[in-house]
């Protein structure tokens, strides 16, 4: 009930209740008007509109009077304050009342994030709110049809949910019953169809699933001419192949992360390492779970390159933070950006159409956030795989569960004292053996140390961790001093599930000195790899003698995993780090905290001060490697009331990111701060706001950008608050197509004092581009020539790489093929330095240019690349622009799926308005579609356009863009292909 007894029906036909009992309506035009108030509730309804809708063209004398007569009477049945007067038109108050359409689409937000449980209980009863079609007795009316369109699609995508989760939870068959009913009514629906295939091959009919997708290819390609989706495509082969993929793909060879890169032998597991790969072929979701140390990341970093090959898909491995943000994580090491606030919808849009096994790593402290994410990735995302590492399972359905126990330790055999050196094959003995030869190559076991190297192995349990610490100092003290010094340990153990390997820890740091135990606590702060420039930073005051030398007693002890090759960064294991932090609790953790924030001030400092010269580049990789401790030391400051501190960091790696691809995570704590009360009261204030308008305008929030920008430009006084400030002011109004305020904040960054060379390049070349698009050619090739001299001078490869783009443009509408080298070196530039938005700008004017030259291999080895690139930024825009310039390369050879892209594009929300010479170009192609194909056939596909997800479009357009039959040169003038990456 609503809080003031009022409920409003839409979903059927029009409904009003007050207190229970139902309110009647019966005038027809009553009705009509207040269905056309609830359909736009909260706004106000020109009295045109409403006109219309009640007399539907047959107007009377005095159309306002007769429409006030009709409010007055509504007004009467409603009750005071329900329907306000407003200049020109009526405005429908809900202030507490229920609108059915309302809460079930709060109930269908709501399912996307909960557990699949509470997900389809959610979902049941938002379905139950519909009687029948949105306001059926106007289903025929223009006022309605939009609004009545878009609920009957979230209508649909509901049930579609509804048999996703049913499938997520068992019932395999209430599935088939919903999606047969749904793919008989909507036969175009693929992703009905695909649960529907699912559904009856878990039923056991895999025979029907087949069958249904052969009738479903046999429909696109009778009547539309189109394919199956590529997912619909790798569903066939699952089934066929009994739901194995297929192990062999030759045309996919995928990167493989170097992750935990260690040159140590991997003793002991190949068994486990088998019964993995068997699991996770059979199984979307695989659990590794076992006790602290046992070994499941370095069984998981053992298996990802075989399980690549075999599965045949890309890997992603996230370290899961200790911050708890799962969404964060994974967007960070995806590579996804400009994602606003809903970073769990960016991430599962990119995984529901690009395969990927992803690595969860150490989830154990994330347990439930984790548990919740996964849940929405096996519901939403059926090409992906999940491989999670934790000490316990995450408890949700479809969860396969791989139990790692610790190293076997064996009995000795009477074979094994054949010789004095021979050492027994139990994997345990023989970690231990390999780990302390590596120290000490010399080392011989004889028969009494065989029994005294198993019986370490046992009082450690056989914990792969605990044996290897115990292993590095038996190179240097002797087994038996071990196992004596070890024994003296063990007898305090109190904790049953890490005790052995607590105790190995508790001796191995023992044995160290002061200043290297105190070393080892210091680095407990770093969440991320280290380098020895940040150890020096933060640790110094903690070391007695040299920082380099007692950190490399450190890796020489296995308490820090040191770099592969001798040079980069360390790191803590999480055990490691979780024991070493413990002890920092202890005495001196502010300090350390302090130290450690100041560092990370010092490091973002320096990047802003490269990022405006030659070296940018190795100060963007800089900035990324160490993302994670920024994001701690900015939480510690907020946190420990050194709002101050926070605000420079923020303000400062804004300052440095102008060019660079913001991190979402980054991103996140930039817009945190900006807002924080206690920021804005320090002398740092000033930047964070600004910082935060430009992390706002970057990715694309226009209205915010523009607020903020405006808010932080009354504040600012120095050149950087200034230069921020506007430049975020620049960049929304350009995109909000308010070129003259563009202009204006462009032209008064050019003003300011002391301001870098390759920021006046970055201002100019932004100039440049308003003009241009103003039509001033001259003033534009002025701007960008010195533009492009700036930048030059100044040495910054991302603001040269923007600078080239700018005159590139200009370029383009005089000498395509001008343009075309211009763009492929600004691409350039601004990929070495992480600029993707940039990058992916040059791209796309490149691969309009040589679409229009004729260049089509070329274009083709741009476009799957480009495509991939907007996916993963979710820059939906750029997305929608790049899919409209490949059905020009695809209206040659297949003029049904341009037209779908064509078509999709112009029914999309989130896609621009075509203008300037574009509307001509597009009008005149689409013209051209419609005379090749079909009449039946283009209005099915104008229909499929209108109901497919927008990743569905996407991924029909990257699979086209592998099919090599649609390119060629063949009759088209200009040169042969050349390699091209995006």
């Amino acid at each position: 009930m609503a809080a003031d007894g009022r409920t409003f029906g839409v979903l059927g036909p029009l409904q009003v209740h007050r207190d229970g009992a139902e309110v009647a309506v019966p005038s027809t035009r009553q009705r009509a008007v207040l269905a056309a108030l609830l359909l736009r509730h909260d706004q106000v309804i020109d009295v045109d509109h409403l006109v219309e809708a009640a007399w539907e063209g047959r107007l009377p004398n005095a159309p306002r009077a007769a429409l006030h007569t009709v409010m007055s009477r509504l007004r009467s049945l409603l009750g005071p304050g329900v329907i306000e007067s407003a200049p020109n038109g009526y405005r429908l108050v809900l202030d507490g009342a229920a609108l059915d359409s309302e809460i079930f689409e709060t109930l269908c937000d709501r399912a996307a994030d909960a557990p699949p449980g509470e997900a389809a209980g959610l979902i049941d009863r938002a379905l139950r709110l519909w009687r029948d079609d949105v306001l059926t007795e106007f289903a025929d009316r223009q006022f309605v049809e939009a609004e009545a369109s878009r609920l009957a699609q979230r209508r649909l995508v509901a049930q579609e949910e509804r048999a996703a989760l049913q499938i997520q939870l068992g019932d395999v068959e209430a599935a088939v019953a919903g999606m047969t009913a749904m793919v008989h009514a909507h036969p175009l629906r693929e992703r009905a169809c695909a649960l529907l295939m699912r559904a009856l091959y878990l039923a056991g009919r895999p025979s029907e699933a087949l069958e249904r997708f052969q009738e479903h290819r046999s429909l696109l390609a009778d009547e539309l001419g189109l394919d199956p989706s590529p997912e619909l495509c790798d569903l066939q082969l699952q089934i066929l192949d009994h739901g194995i993929p297929r192990s062999v793909r030759p045309t996919e060879r995928h990167h493989v992360p170097r992750w935990l890169a260690d040159d140590t032998t991997f003793v002991g597991r190949e068994h486990a390492l088998a019964e993995l790969a068997d699991t996770m072929v059979a199984n979307r979701l695989t659990t590794v779970t076992g006790t602290g140390g046992v070994g499941k990341s370095r069984l998981a970093a053992e298996a990802i390159g075989p399980l690549s090959r075999r599965l045949a898909l890309p890997v992603t491995v996230v370290e899961v933070g200790a911050l708890g943000r799962i969404d964060l994580d994974v967007a960070a090491a995806l590579g996804i950006g400009h994602v606003g606030d809903d970073v769990t919808s960016a991430v599962v849009e990119y995984l529901e159409v690009t395969p990927m096994l992803l690595v969860l790593d150490g989830c154990e402290h994330a347990r439930d956030a984790v548990a919740a994410f996964a849940a929405i990735l096996l519901r939403r995302c059926s090409r992906a795989r999940l491989l999670v590492t934790s000490r316990r399972r995450l408890g949700i359905h479809a969860e396969q569960v791989l139990p790692l126990p610790p190293l076997a330790v064996g009995a000795e055999r009477p074979e094994d004292s054949a010789t004095s050196d021979h050492v027994s094959a139990d994997p345990a003995t023989a970690l231990f053996v390999d780990r302390a030869r590596r120290l000490r190559p010399t080392l011989t076991i004889g028969r009494r140390q065989r029994e005294v190297v198993r019986a370490i192995c046992q009082a450690l349990d056989g914990l792969p961790l605990a044996i290897e610490l115990a292993a590095t100092r038996a190179a240097t003290l002797g087994v038996e001093a071990v196992q004596e010094r070890l024994d003296r340990c063990l007898d305090l153990l109190q904790d049953p599930d890490t005790g052995s390997l607590r105790s190995a820890l508790d001796w191995s740091y023992d044995l160290l000195s002061d200043s290297e135990q105190a070393l080892l606590c210091a680095l407990a702060v770093f969440e991320g790899p280290f380098d020895l420039t940040a150890v020096e930073h933060v640790a110094t005051q903690r070391a007695a003698g040299s920082v380099a030398g007692e950190l490399a007693g450190l890796v020489d002890a296995s308490l820090v995993v040191g770099p592969g090759n001798g040079h980069g960064r360390y790191r803590l294991l999480q055990i490691v780090r979780s024991f070493a932090l413990e002890r920092l609790r202890l005495d001196g953790e502010a300090d350390i905290r302090r130290a450690h924030a100041y560092w990370v001030r010092s490091l973002v400092t320096a990047v802003e001060a490269a990022s405006s010269g030659p070296q940018d580049a190795a100060a963007a990789a800089d900035l990324d490697a160490h993302a994670v401790d920024i994001r701690t030391a900015v939480t510690w400051a907020l946190e420990n009331d050194r709002a101050d501190l926070a605000g420079e960091i923020t303000g400062t790696l804004t300052l440095a990111s102008t060019m660079w691809q913001v991190r979402p995570d980054i991103a996140a704590v930039v817009r945190q701060v900006a807002g924080d009360e206690g920021v804005r009261a320090t002398a740092s204030g000033r930047l964070a706001q600004a910082a935060g308008a430009m992390v706002a305008a970057a990715k694309g929030d226009v209205a915010e950008g523009e607020r903020a920008a405006r808010s932080a430009l009354a504040l600012a006084r120095t050149v950087d608050e200034r230069f921020l400030a506007l430049g975020a002011l620049g960049v929304s109004t350009l995109y909000g197509g308010n070129h003259s305020q563009s202009r204006r904040s462009f032209q008064q960054i050019l003003g300011l004092e002391g301001l870098p060379l390759a920021r006046l390049s970055t201002a100019q070349a932004s100039l440049a581009l308003v003009a241009h698009y103003g039509g001033d050619r001259s003033g534009a090739q002025e701007l960008t020539a010195r533009a492009l001299s700036a930048g030059e001078i100044a040495g910054a490869v991302a603001h040269r790489g923007y600078a080239r783009y700018a005159a590139a443009e200009v370029v383009s509408g005089e000498d395509l093929a001008a343009a075309v080298p211009l763009l492929a070196a600004a691409t350039q530039d601004a990929d070495a330095v992480g600029a993707r938005f940039v990058g992916g700008l040059a791209n796309t004017a490149r691969l309009a240019a040589l679409i229009r030259l004729g260049r089509r291999d070329e274009a083709f080895a741009v476009v799957r690349p480009l495509l991939d690139r907007w996916l993963r930024l979710a820059v939906w825009p750029q997305l929608w622009t790049t899919l409209r310039i490949f059905a020009e390369l695809l209206a040659r050879d297949r003029p049904e799926l341009a037209m779908l892209l064509l078509a999709a594009a112009d029914h999309a929300p989130s896609a621009p308005a075509v203008t300037g010479a574009d509307v001509v170009r597009y009008a005149e192609l689409t013209a051209t579609l419609r005379a090749r194909i079909d009449p039946a056939a283009f209005g099915r596909i104008t229909e499929l356009a209108a109901m497919l997800p927008r990743t569905q479009v996407v991924d029909r357009a990257r699979a086209a863009s592998h099919d090599r039959t649609i390119a060629g040169t063949a009759g088209i003038v200009g040169p042969a292909a050349s390699p091209s990456t995006d």
